[in-house]
């Protein structure tokens, strides 16, 4: 305790105690704020509440943009998948065929590198991806993509991709 604080609780004690009629006069260390103070509190508080709300903004443009890169993609995916379709299934469309699904899998990789790298992060984002993700890659690629493709170099960030949603 301080010295002003004990003499403060002295004085009071023995004024209430002798219960005198004069009123002790206690001089205090009162700490004055200028103006130019107050300007700088306010001034801390308004960067305080800036910086908040830059952070905000910050994680809301990069959710957006995620959004924005997954939607650009699966809206590729979806055009190739109505080409691939349109394909006559006959063997001499083979390679048209194989030209679709190599551009599949190079969409998917993209994506893959995009996930694995941390740019595309959301966890509900991907939650709502993995369904598909899996199914592109066993019902489209293990069943059409050349033995080179499987077998090869080709495609890793799709292939890492996939075996870490199957691991979840």
């Amino acid at each position: 305790m301080s010295f002003d604080l004990l003499f403060h609780l002295f004085c009071v004690k023995k004024a209430t105690t002798l219960k005198s009629s004069y009123i002790l006069h206690i001089h205090t260390n009162m700490v004055m704020i200028t103006t130019a103070e107050y300007i700088q509190i306010i001034a801390a508080g308004i960067y305080a509440i800036a910086l908040f709300y830059t952070i905000v903004t910050f994680r809301r443009t990069k959710k957006l943009d995620q959004i924005t890169l997954s939607d650009r993609i699966f809206s590729e995916l979806r055009e190739l998948d109505r080409e691939l379709a349109k394909i006559p299934s006959e063997s001499q469309y083979d390679n048209a065929r194989n030209q679709v699904y190599s551009r599949i899998f190079n969409t998917l990789d993209y994506l893959s590198f995009l996930v694995n790298r941390k740019i595309i992060d959301d966890k509900r984002l991907l939650d709502y991806m993995k369904p598909f993700i899996i199914r592109y890659y066993e019902e489209t690629f293990l069943k059409n993509g050349s033995s080179v493709e499987r077998d090869s170099n080709s495609y890793q960030q799709f292939k890492k991709f996939y075996f870490i949603l199957k691991e979840r």
